[in-house]
């Protein structure tokens, strides 16, 4: 690989909220301001320019593209997200808990909120398990109950098809696998780090964790590959 080359296959970026206090993000990584997301967005789209990588839809895909997504369904991927990436024609995917929708609590989206986001170009839905639970912990049946509640929940609010999903917390086993395959999801984001290629699972497509303090020069090494050294500790 020559110095500064992207290394081959599909990124995957994992984002939380941009404004909304992340739960259990004691290390303030995951809470980011409008100022730290306008600056990884720009910085990306540098990146997306100079190596030829353009953003495209969450999806499994062999070519060296850029997916945005974003766990959990807080409110600001309607308020700030949504607006900023729409306008940039960037794509993006969000994935949503229905408990949370019914929760009463301001930070993340309502069942109304969610149907406005489904609305705006570029966004896409997908599911994050019924109440956030980790599937990992669940029995066999009760894991399936979960991921198949958080899928139909869904398909209600929103009325069209729900296929992709990302895993509560990253905790996925192949029991786990399977049962999102069983109940329909065709595509499926862990949280191992890396890229990903013809040959990945696309029920467990590797993502890169993104963090409200990356510097340019931190977020361009991730989407270039030159931390995926970090897949095998994970």
């Amino acid at each position: 690989m020559l110095p500064g080359s992207p290394v081959a296959g599909q990124r995957v970026l994992m984002y939380h909220a941009v404004g909304n206090r992340v739960d259990g993000d004691v290390h303030n990584i995951y809470t980011m301001s409008r100022a730290d997301f306008l600056r990884h967005i720009e910085t990306l789209q540098a990146i997306s320019t100079q190596h030829h990588m353009p953003f495209a839809p969450f999806r499994h895909a062999n070519s060296s593209e850029i997916a945005v997504t974003f766990d959990d369904g807080y409110a600001d991927a309607l308020s700030t997200v949504g607006p900023e990436l729409s306008k940039r024609g960037i794509p993006f995917h969000v994935f949503v808990t229905p408990s949370k929708l019914t929760s009463g609590d301001r930070r993340y989206l309502s069942t109304a909120e969610l149907r406005e986001l489904a609305t705006i170009p570029g966004a896409t839905i997908g599911a994050h398990g019924a109440t956030h639970q980790s599937l990992t912990s669940l029995s066999e049946v009760d894991a399936q109950t979960d991921l198949l509640a958080s899928k139909q929940q869904l398909e209600d609010i929103l009325q069209q098809p729900i296929t992709t999903m990302s895993y509560p917390y990253g905790h996925v086993n192949q029991q786990v696998r399977l049962a999102a395959q069983r109940v329909g999801f065709t595509v499926a984001a862990c949280s191992k780090w890396g890229v990903n290629n013809s040959d990945t699972d696309p029920l467990l497509l590797n993502r890169l964790d993104m963090w409200a303090g990356d510097s340019a020069r931190t977020i361009e090494n991730k989407v270039l590959g030159y931390w995926n050294f970090l897949g095998r500790r994970t």
